[in-house]
């Protein structure tokens, strides 16, 4: 735990050092501490022909989506949901940093790349998931286009069919941010010390999942109830609008943490069902400067498949382990036909 915190120190003066790189992408009104990790439609189109500029595309959720072809921003590469979840020792939807790795270099894409991931802002988490795991890899120049393709439509702003060339390229891992990243081991050992140890668990799935009145989508096992000592906060109360989503003012979103004592002095881990509903807290997390956030990977899938404690409306259970195949894609499932890529 001392030394998590000590790395995070380290990573505070960092991120003042990066404020200086992302000031040139600054937001119209959110007034971010990190303001470069949201660009605007307007700024991406004055600079989408920038030769240090790589845009990744996450409208395409689903193995059926098609939604990229149809038309897209210009010079965006498509990026499909297997980059960023596959399967590791048998649980479904995890980050598989090798897969990330070559997709970006198949795709072009540098560590020295300023990388703009856009996508549907109705689906925040499959966009937002992204910047958490280039974080991971220590990306020091990422940003989220904010309201999505939905804004960029609405404007009426230009799409293209022609997909990019870009030269295959190597990506060099500079600085391996490790903090970002949490596990069920890590947590199962925190279990009963969250205010001993100063630590803050978040759940983000839906309020009725959380109070165990409904179950998780598939392939997470039909367990109701949460993790003992979790809090709930649903993602989508740090996002505004109708017609597209956008991340609201700092101010609004830490109003959001600090009415559910998420503080930036706290060690503050979310979850959902599988690691996307929860890195959009994330996200939202680091753009108003909150440096000691982790998002549990996995999340309820590799909780209740690993046979981890749960606390419902009733007290205390155990999922039975006898049980813990029945979930479809439990070990069969390709990276590509798991189902779910929303949460």
């Amino acid at each position: 735990m001392g030394k998590r915190k000590i790395v995070f120190r380290c990573l505070m003066v960092t991120t003042l050092l990066l404020s200086f790189v992302y000031s040139s992408a600054a937001v119209e009104n959110g007034a971010y501490t990190n303001p470069g990790f949201l660009v605007t439609t307007q700024w991406l189109a004055d600079h989408v022909d920038d030769a240090n500029i790589r845009i990744l595309d996450r409208s395409d959720i689903y193995p059926q989506d098609d939604i990229y072809s149809k038309g897209h921003i210009k010079n965006s590469i498509r990026m499909p949901t297997s980059a960023i979840k596959g399967l590791k020792l048998e649980i479904p939807e995890m980050l598989i940093l090798k897969d990330l790795i070559s997709y970006l270099e198949e795709n072009g894409v540098s560590a020295d790349n300023h990388i703009v991931v856009v996508g549907r802002s109705k689906k925040w988490p499959s966009i937002t998931r992204v910047f958490w795991g280039l974080e991971i890899l220590g990306h020091k120049n990422v940003s989220i286009l904010d309201g999505g393709m939905e804004k960029w439509n609405a404007e009426k702003r230009p799409l293209t069919t022609d997909v990019p060339g870009f030269a295959k390229t190597t990506y060099h891992v500079n600085s391996l941010n490790r903090y970002p990243y949490m596990t069920g081991e890590e947590l199962y050992g925190y279990l009963g010390l969250f205010d001993e140890l100063n630590v803050k668990l978040v759940d983000t799935r839906m309020p009725a999942e959380f109070m165990g009145k409904e179950p998780s989508r598939k392939p997470a096992k039909e367990t109701l109830g949460h993790i003992p000592g979790a809090i709930p906060l649903f993602f989508m109360q740090t996002v505004t609008g109708k017609d597209y989503l956008e991340f609201k003012t700092e101010e609004e979103i830490k109003k959001v943490f600090e009415s559910n004592d998420i503080t930036p002095d706290k060690q503050t881990i979310f979850m959902c069902v599988s690691g996307c509903f929860g890195s959009t807290l994330y996200f939202a997390a680091r753009l108003v400067g909150y440096d000691m956030v982790s998002l549990y990977d996995g999340s309820w899938i590799d909780w209740t498949y690993k046979n981890y404690p749960v606390e419902s409306a009733t007290g205390m259970t155990t999922p039975a382990a006898e049980k813990k195949k029945e979930a479809p894609g439990y070990g069969g499932e390709t990276k590509q036909a798991a189902p779910g890529y929303g949460n």
